[in-house]
């Protein structure tokens, strides 16, 4: 299944492959969520396959966000098929330990 990004009140859900080839897509749809809004929720609890690069560009993004003072929550912690790669990638840490 290709990416797909939908937009819910404050939250972004991803649904599909997160790979290299499309993760500058998602960076692109947060920052433009993040330039509307205070506040963001990235769900990817319907991630079907996520690649080691991406969490790392994920943990990339998620530190910059903080650092500019942008808030943004990432859920997906129950999700069995990222728990894996977020794990060996040791970046299992920017996902927040509380469901939606």
């Amino acid at each position: 299944m290709a990416l797909q990004v939908k937009m819910n009140n404050q939250m972004l859900e991803v649904l599909g492959e997160l790979t290299s080839e499309n993760t500058l897509i998602l960076k692109d749809h947060l920052d433009n969520f993040l330039n509307e809004f205070d506040n963001v929720i990235l769900n990817l609890e319907n991630v079907t396959v996520l690649e080691e690069s991406c969490a790392i560009t994920m943990e990339q993004l998620y530190l910059e966000y903080i650092q500019n003072r942008k808030g943004i929550q990432i859920i997906g912690k129950q999700n069995q098929h990222i728990a894996g790669v977020m794990k060996q990638t040791k970046t299992s840490y920017i996902l927040c330990n509380d469901r939606v």
